[in-house]
């Protein structure tokens, strides 16, 4: 309740254009980042395009929705343009879209997540970071302000800085620190085809509210923002709806029923206003967050991790964090 509450507080005009430029900010430093890492060949070679994002909409009240956001997003500095369907067509060459056009961020990029993160898993040890795991975090001990131990399973440590990136569970123990941190877990489905699709564009499709990405050997077809609580419930009614959602767009394409059965669901940390929260809380001397990025969390991996490692490093900041402030207001 206080969650839902904070969010209506948060959804004003003037707040949530407040947000809109700092959302581009840490997007577009992401998203250059990333373009860094790949181009540097460190963690070899892996998917990541710059194509854009296709806004697809089967009516004009979508359509001119999307376009007042379009103009925003110009005025903002980012490369957007419509087009039509023969415009579309050419871009999608090998599939039929049922759109009566699209708006096209050209700004955008994509890539295949498990590949680039196997990628991580393969270097950093190489670095010398050690990765436990399947090691739960229990409880951490507190003395004068600061993290003194941090108690799992199977041990415990004592920690300089402890960086509190837990995702939907991270409320959950930040409680045991005496922090109240409003954070909901929102459940989104996905589907994996492997079968070629034809599908070259990353798209939204504005209607079923769903997003359609092109990875390394398959589509991803995902949707849906379930406020159920931290559980790992698969309800087939939404992934049903993701799959006829996409048919709709798609002349021709049919979602496999195994595919459909092998549908998973992922929890997104999500805050009431939309932004993550990045940086310390007064409470703890030596604890920095880093979490409530809702469904932008791997889109803005590589912003974040360079922000806590120049706030902890004690180097000058790419970016003003008091608005991602884990101690903000609501």
């Amino acid at each position: 309740v206080r969650w839902a509450w904070y969010f209506k507080k948060s959804s004003t005009h003037t707040k949530v254009a407040r947000s809109i430029p700092l959302i581009r900010d840490i997007n577009v430093l992401s998203r250059e980042l990333y373009m860094d890492l790949r181009d540097s060949g460190e963690l070899g070679t892996f998917h990541l395009e710059r194509i854009g994002l296709l806004m697809l909409f089967q009516t004009q009240k979508s359509g001119d929705h999307e376009m007042k956001t379009a103009k925003k997003a110009e005025g903002l500095g980012l490369e957007v343009s419509y087009l039509d369907r023969a415009g579309l067509q050419q871009l999608e060459p090998d599939v039929e879209i049922d759109s009566l056009g699209a708006i096209h961020y050209e700004c955008d990029a994509h890539s295949t997540p498990p590949e680039v993160m196997a990628r991580f898993k393969e270097y950093l040890p190489q670095r010398g970071v050690a990765i436990h795991s399947g090691e739960a975090v229990l409880d951490m001990t507190l003395e004068n302000g600061r993290i003194t131990k941090l108690i799992t399973d199977k041990g415990a440590y004592q920690p300089d800085e402890v960086v509190l990136a837990a995702g939907s569970w991270t409320a959950q123990l930040s409680q045991k620190m005496g922090i109240s941190l409003p954070l909901q877990a929102g459940k989104g489905y996905r589907i994996n085809v492997h079968e070629k699709t034809g599908i070259r564009m990353p798209a939204i499709l504005m209607e079923p509210k769903m997003a359609v990405t092109p990875m390394n050997g398959f589509t991803r077809f995902a949707g849906t923002m379930e406020f159920s609580g931290i559980n790992d419930t698969i309800r087939q009614e939404r992934v049903n709806a993701i799959a006829r959602g996409a048919e709709r767009f798609y002349k021709g394409l049919r979602i496999p029923q195994e595919a459909k059965a092998e549908a998973q669901c992922g929890l997104r940390p999500v805050s009431p206003d939309g932004l993550p929260y990045i940086g310390r809380s007064q409470k703890v001397g030596n604890l920095v967050f880093a979490t409530g990025h809702a469904m932008m969390g791997y889109s803005l991996g590589p912003a974040t991790g360079l922000l806590v490692s120049q706030l902890i490093s004690e180097q000058p900041l790419a970016m003003d964090l008091s608005p991602f402030s884990p101690d903000r207001k609501f």
